[in-house]
């Protein structure tokens, strides 16, 4: 995959978010939109995340129990779009866009679980020097030598929302991911990866001004 079909599909990407975005009233983005950030951890290689989720659907969900007591929880649906990396010294830098689909759900006590398939591109640079030999034997120094992959995700996650009891307009979260790309050296690498971070709630912070 070369670079102009990497930035093309990230740009469609993008596009697909912001169209969820839009099918809904005016002005509602802002109330709707959630900014992550976290530490992303491949095994013990450090890294960094970067995220918005846009809530398209949510809603309250009331049970009785047998002793008559009330269960109630919030489920909610998003869509997101991602930016990953993370370094590996002796093997790659890898950088990675994703966009996905949420599924949370949060207990009137603050405590959520999730999971999100996410489908996106991966560039990953090594992290070595990397040469080249031609047909004439001449040897050449590669500059930003890697690859592109396709990437698909899975994860899940726990945390708590702020929110709810302290009214405090963000969440903290850790979240397992499984990464997988392809094509690698005609298979699939899989590669773990664990984030711990905080999610800032832009709608909470609306409202709460809208009271002065």
């Amino acid at each position: 995959m070369n670079l102009r079909k990497f930035c093309l599909t990230i740009f469609l990407l993008t596009i697909v978010l912001y169209c969820f975005a839009r099918t809904d009233t005016p002005g509602r983005l802002s109330d709707s939109l959630n900014l992550k950030a976290s530490y992303n951890s491949s095994l013990i290689y450090p890294g960094a995340r970067l995220g918005a989720e846009y809530s398209v659907k949510s809603f309250k969900v009331v049970k009785t129990k047998k002793s008559g007591k009330m269960k109630d929880f919030d489920k909610e649906r998003f869509v997101s779009a991602n930016l990953g990396w993370y370094h590996h010294p002796y093997f790659h830098d890898n950088f990675y866009f994703t966009a996905g689909w949420t599924m949370r759900r949060t207990k009137s006590t603050g405590f959520f679980t999730e999971f999100s398939p996410e489908i996106g591109l991966s560039r990953t640079f090594l992290g070595g020097t990397t040469y080249k030999v031609d047909n004439n034997g001449n040897v050449s120094v590669v500059r930003l030598a890697g690859y592109y992959y396709a990437l698909l995700s899975i994860g899940g996650g726990v945390g708590y929302d702020f929110s709810k009891i302290r009214h405090k307009p963000f969440m903290l979260f850790y979240k397992f991911n499984l990464l997988s790309l392809y094509p690698y050296n005609s298979t699939i690498y899989l590669r773990p990866a664990m984030e711990i971070g905080v999610i800032y709630k832009l709608h909470f912070f609306h409202h709460v001004k809208s009271k002065f």
